[in-house]
């Protein structure tokens, strides 16, 4: 082979120029953006799996209602009952007092279907996020079987006034243990509630209801009918919830 053959040959097999410069850049890229997939998946899977103010309760989506007695598993025709409350609420407590039984007992055998719509009317109107941390810690003690107990407790331990302040944060814990968790349940209950898991739910479920023409708590829907709730106590409100039909004399004028 002649000397000129072989400078070819050569020629032939060595890189063009800037070849293995880009090579190196388009490597370096692959790698960039290899990392940042995964710094990605990362960072939404400890959105998703921990504690903080972004979670959702269990099979329920932004924005809607808990089903506290899904467990019941209601029949397919079974009315369907909406209430909306604010922990804070004056009107609520009180009926809550009046009413809370009667609804409860009817959605534990599955005779009504119950979704609750926790607002934050006292906090839109006072400031401060209490009715939101309120309705957090319910359903934090939901999670542990306890929403009945937790509730009423709650309800029961609601602030004379309505301030930003809200409730002390030692009803919490009164509530938890009025609701009797205990051990591991409250472990996990408390640290539900420190986290304020499901704060950013709630009020997403509050922005919900008002555009959804809410003004007011407490109000019950009986399948979509706003109720009159003056009209409608005792035997007649069990009627209307059983029935699912709301006569004419206790439909709520707007």
């Amino acid at each position: 082979m002649s000397t000129q053959d072989r400078k070819a040959k050569a020629r032939a097999a060595a890189p063009k120029a800037g070849a293995g410069a880009n090579a190196i850049v388009i490597g370096g890229i692959v790698m960039v953006l290899a990392i940042v997939i995964v710094v990605a998946a990362v960072s939404i899977n400890a959105v998703r799996t921990s504690g903080g103010a972004s979670e959702l309760p269990q099979g329920v989506e932004q924005g809607e209602p808990i089903e506290p007695y899904a467990d019941a598993k209601p029949a397919k025709d079974a009315p369907v009952v909406d209430v909306y409350e604010d922990f804070r609420c004056p009107a609520c407590k009180q009926f809550e007092a009046s009413s809370g039984q009667t609804i409860t007992e009817l959605a534990e055998d599955g005779t009504i279907r119950l979704r609750v719509h926790l607002m934050t009317l006292i906090d839109n109107n006072t400031g401060g996020e209490s009715s939101a941390v309120a309705g957090s810690s319910a359903i934090c003690a939901a999670d542990q079987g306890k929403w009945t107990e937790f509730h009423e407790a709650l309800f029961a331990l609601q602030p004379p006034t309505e301030t930003a302040d809200g409730f002390p944060e030692s009803a919490y814990p009164q509530a938890a243990e009025a609701a009797g968790l205990s051990g591991d349940a409250l472990d996990e209950w408390q640290q539900c509630t420190d986290d304020t898991t499901y704060v950013d739910y709630v009020q997403g479920v509050d922005d919900a209801s008002v555009k959804a023409g809410i003004k007011g708590t407490p109000t019950v829907k009986v399948e979509g009918t706003t109720l009159d709730l003056g009209a409608a106590t005792g035997t007649k409100l069990e009627k209307v919830l059983t029935s699912g039909e709301v006569p004419k004399d206790m439909v709520m004028q707007q």
